[in-house]
């Protein structure tokens, strides 16, 4: 019975130990990619010059795919190249695709005219280097992409972290209520013991 128990509480610890492993990065990155969407509201969030895009088009395919997640890395605008995938941001919103080809501005600075891999015509607008997020690594996640959408909602925040938090604490709460209880148990047991050997030791006297 006592075995039992012990191998009980051994895979309560363990189950503890992984959900904390699991939990306490995942934690740490949402609240670094958030501390860093406010310091620079203009930039996609990401670590360490790495940033996760989700693909929300079928306009690269079949390069990626709508769903996809994949990562960009900064880059010094003056070395890009037709043929590199860069994401830039359009109106707000991410847009990854290929250069076709690059232009003079009229400040003489370069300009680059992308293309979706799917499309049939180069995009209208040419892209200034100060739209430009990043070139994209090579690195793709397939289906990815949905679920850190669904991650960065307020609906995924609660699934996936407050609730995970949630059930741990209250996990470790009732652990420790039950082990405060049987040790109380057994010295209570202790003191009746105890009174009951000092009562026949009176007695024989």
């Amino acid at each position: 019975m006592r075995e039992a128990k012990r191998k009980k509480r051994r895979l309560v610890t363990v189950v503890n130990i992984l959900l904390c492993a699991i939990l306490i990065p995942v934690i740490l990155i949402n609240v670094a990619v958030i501390i860093n969407s406010y310091v620079h509201p203009e930039e996609i969030p990401g670590l360490f010059g790495i940033k996760p895009v989700a693909v929300l088009s079928g306009s690269m395919e079949d390069t990626f795919k709508t769903g996809d997640l994949i990562f960009i890395r900064k880059t010094d605008t003056a070395s890009l190249k037709e043929g590199d995938v860069i994401c830039y941001l359009e109106s707000g919103q991410a847009v990854t695709h290929r250069i076709a080809r690059t232009e003079s501005g009229g400040d003489g600075g370069t300009k680059y005219i992308t293309k979706g891999d799917a499309n049939n015509a180069e995009d209208q607008k040419a892209i200034e280097p100060g739209q430009i997020q990043g070139i994209w690594t090579g690195l793709r996640v397939g289906g990815m992409g949905n679920f850190v959408l669904f991650l960065s909602s307020t609906t995924g925040m609660i699934v996936f972290i407050v609730c995970p938090v949630v059930l741990f604490l209250i996990g470790d709460i009732i652990l420790r209520w039950r082990t405060d209880r049987k040790e109380k148990s057994r010295a209570d047991k202790l003191e009746a013991e105890l009174a009951a050997l000092k009562a026949q030791r009176g007695a024989d006297n």
